[in-house]
């Protein structure tokens, strides 16, 4: 189907109007192109790990069965209960690791290894209707996503070996504008994180980027070039009219929402992510301060794209140009684990 972009975060559209099947991402309603069967993930822990991974199941409050990975500090029992954190994955369907087929690419399972080894507990789970999830991944929207993410923090409050009074969230991408909207409604969390997230509305991320592939596009002449640019207004308008989920997340504004998040946020934004500018970190963080937030930590990290991996340009169709593995940098694991560990003691 011709060049595949691997990153399904914000611009989640097929961008036929370039005449290339060029996949930005997919959006939450498209219909998916057909995968060859891949064996089954290990999520199981290292052999020497100081923490264990238990394959668990959270029931939603919607009836379907979020399967996830729980990795435990080997030292967390009832009498020794230990804070933990919920990831929330980017747009489209994301297993739990958050994999999208860069070799080494598990961003999740490296923050749940990292966070596990500072005794600090992570459940990441499989979105509605991928991998081993039930459900119906097409056709939901953000709202629905963000009380899935709640539905693992009530799982996790269940457990006697995770303290309840110590809980926190991880978002990156959509994920990062999920966030804010869990922590919205649970103002007893201890902290979250965006990785990669946005201040304006989504619509203007999309815009950018499809104008982005079509300047990148060395197949269109000058004037081609100008009537795909014109016409990609009327596109994402009809795109949203086919799409619950674009209908909700292109024009939703995350910064009201911020606005009346207290618990503490850290910031994170690539220098080189062309995908979630980063000359909107500073806004973000204006609007946490604003609704009266006192723990708010922002930062722009240099060198790195929109999946925080080492890159000099950032451009997203060429990820699969990355050299592997692809990893997150380690840098930010360590500022995110660091964050964490000092708001969850």
């Amino acid at each position: 189907m011709g060049q595949t972009h691997p990153r399904r975060t914000f611009a989640m559209a097929r961008h036929a109007a370039l005449g290339a099947a060029i996949l930005l991402a997919a959006p939450a309603g498209a219909q998916q192109p057909a995968r060859p069967t891949q064996p089954a993930r290990d999520y199981s822990a290292p052999a020497d790990a100081p923490y264990t991974a238990e394959s668990v199941t959270v029931r939603s409050p919607e009836g379907h069965t979020l399967a996830g990975t729980l990795t435990l500090p080997r030292r967390a029992s009832a009498t020794h209960p230990v804070p933990a954190v919920v990831t929330i994955t980017g747009s489209g369907p994301q297993d739990r690791d958050e994999a999208i087929g860069l070799v080494g690419y598990r961003p999740f399972r490296q923050l749940a290894d990292s966070l596990a080894r500072r005794g600090i507990a992570t459940l990441r789970m499989d979105d509605r209707g991928t991998g081993a999830s039930t459900g119906s991944f097409k056709g939901a929207t953000s709202l629905q996503f963000a009380e899935d993410a709640r539905a693992g923090l009530a799982y996790l409050r269940q457990r006697p070996d995770v303290d309840a009074a110590r809980l926190g969230v991880i978002g990156h991408s959509e994920g990062a504008v999920i966030a804010p909207i869990v922590a919205s409604k649970e103002p007893s969390l201890k902290g979250i994180v965006l990785l990669a997230g946005v201040a304006r509305p989504v619509r203007v991320a999309l815009q950018y980027q499809m104008t982005n592939l079509a300047n990148h596009d060395t197949s269109l002449t000058t004037s081609r070039r100008d009537s795909v640019i014109a016409a990609i207004p009327a596109r994402i308008d009809s795109m949203m009219a086919a799409d619950p989920w674009m209908r909700f997340i292109l024009p939703y504004d995350p910064l009201p929402t911020m606005k009346l998040v207290g618990v503490p946020v850290l910031i994170l934004t690539g220098a080189n992510d062309q995908q979630a500018a980063p000359d909107q970190v500073d806004a973000q963080a204006a609007a946490f301060t604003a609704g009266g937030n006192h723990d708010v930590t922002a930062a722009v990290v240099p060198g790195l794209n929109h999946l925080f991996v080492p890159d000099p340009d950032g451009y997203p169709g060429a990820y699969k140009s990355l050299k592997a593995p692809v990893m997150m940098d380690a840098h930010v694991v360590g500022t995110v684990v660091d964050w964490l560990a000092r708001r969850l003691d």
